[in-house]
């Protein structure tokens, strides 16, 4: 049978995007547990983590997501910095963090009470396929603030032996691991996050290019010993902007990329949100490839790898012009794809639940695994959340 992974992009508060796909799939009422037990493993970074550990908690969907539409939760996630220096510099620049980092990992341990504090490698402990030899693979991405590379905290160890080398199996708690991947420095938290009874400092695994962690995952199956062309694997993610390149006449239209001169400021605000983003090509491209390319896949399948996640994109009508996705206004496309990861406040993350409700009923385009940055003309996956559906049941 082929080896499932299932991959959380990072996110923030849009993860609850990955929990409104996951009902659509599983339904509300399913228990977190049930669905780790149609995997072999789960790939996760910053957001995502956080899915996936109400997942291990056992929380229904349908709790899940309510833990994402709890403004009091948000807030004690998203705590205001108390240092001065920090919140006047942010005002003044929008540059510099936001949060407290130290009062992050309290805020995860309270919303994952049952299974926030057991070890990472015994926390699935019990959970696997049908069938399967061994429990649900958990794969964590953070960065080694101090080491200055990618940590990856695993529930259980991955040894390929000379050819592959030896990952280590991770003895932190579930809710460090998501402490540490939950960790955006830079514009969002104030410090790397720190274990009260562990060494090391961590930044959140987008740091290490893993912000949509399916490339990592593939990876880490194949040191695993698995087949390439066995791999099968679920990436969902939690809304790009994707906006065509301007033809002339086009300039100043909302709908499409916006030329800005370089300056030390702008640029250091885009190479901090740089981090948080996966262009289309990237990451599920590459683990295309990994697993042989979609060769022997029938359709409606054309990959491996299969990619659920909305575009915040505009669509061409019929006389030529871009304009917003059937069921959004003009300022309601303007403000979501002005709108930053840490949505904290109500009326924010409204506008995301709305959001994903309109992919899911197909009205707003999927994020394919390759398409033409120009044109937004699909290369490669689907289009339509239906139609990744249908290819993820085809391949699964």
């Amino acid at each position: 049978m082929p080896y499932r992974i299932l991959s959380l992009d990072a996110g923030g508060s849009w993860a609850l995007i990955q929990v409104k796909a996951l009902i659509a799939l599983y339904g509300e009422n399913t228990l977190g547990n049930s669905i780790l037990e149609n995997f072999d493993m789960v790939a996760a970074n910053s957001g995502g983590s956080i899915v996936l550990g109400g997942l291990v908690e056992n929380l229904t969907l349908a709790d899940l997501l309510g833990m994402f539409e709890d403004v009091d939760l948000r807030k004690s996630i998203f705590s205001p910095t108390s240092t001065w220096g920090d919140r006047v510099l942010h005002d003044v620049t929008g540059l510099g963090p936001k949060y407290s980092s130290a009062n992050k990992l309290p805020a995860l341990q309270h919303a994952l009470p049952k299974r926030g504090n057991v070890a990472l490698n015994i926390v699935a402990s019990g959970l696997r396929r049908p069938g399967a030899p061994n429990d649900v693979h958990l794969l964590i991405i953070g960065f080694d603030y101090d080491r200055n590379r990618a940590t990856f905290f695993r529930s259980a160890e991955t040894n390929g032996g000379v050819e592959w080398g030896y990952g280590e199996t991770t003895t932190i708690t579930l809710a460090e691991a998501i402490h540490a991947s939950t960790n955006a420095p830079v514009n969002y938290f104030d410090s790397p996050a720190t274990f009260p009874d562990r060494p090391g400092r961590y930044w959140d695994g987008a740091i290490t290019g893993c912000n949509n962690p399916v490339l990592a995952g593939v990876t880490e199956a194949i040191c695993m010993g698995v087949k390439p062309a066995d791999i099968v694997a679920l990436s969902v993610g939690t809304g790009t902007v994707a906006l065509p390149w301007p033809e002339p006449g086009e300039a100043g239209s909302p709908y499409v990329q916006k030329l800005e001169e370089p300056g030390l400021v702008k640029d250091l605000r885009k190479l901090a949100a740089s981090i948080l983003d996966d262009p289309p090509d990237i990451a599920a491209f590459l683990a295309h490839v990994m697993t042989d390319s979609g060769h022997g896949i029938a359709a409606p399948a054309d990959s491996r790898i299969v990619r659920m996640s909305p575009l915040i994109s505009p669509i061409k009508a019929s006389g030529g012009t871009w304009g917003p996705p059937s069921g959004m206004t003009a300022a309601q496309f303007t403000y979501l794809a002005n709108l930053d990861m840490d949505a904290v406040e109500q009326p924010q993350v409204d506008a995301i639940g709305r959001f994903a409700d309109l992919w899911i009923d197909n009205a707003v385009l999927n994020q394919p695994i390759r398409m033409s940055a120009d044109t937004l003309k699909r290369e490669l996956g689907q289009v339509w959340f239906k139609d990744a559906v249908a290819a993820w049941e085809e391949i699964r």
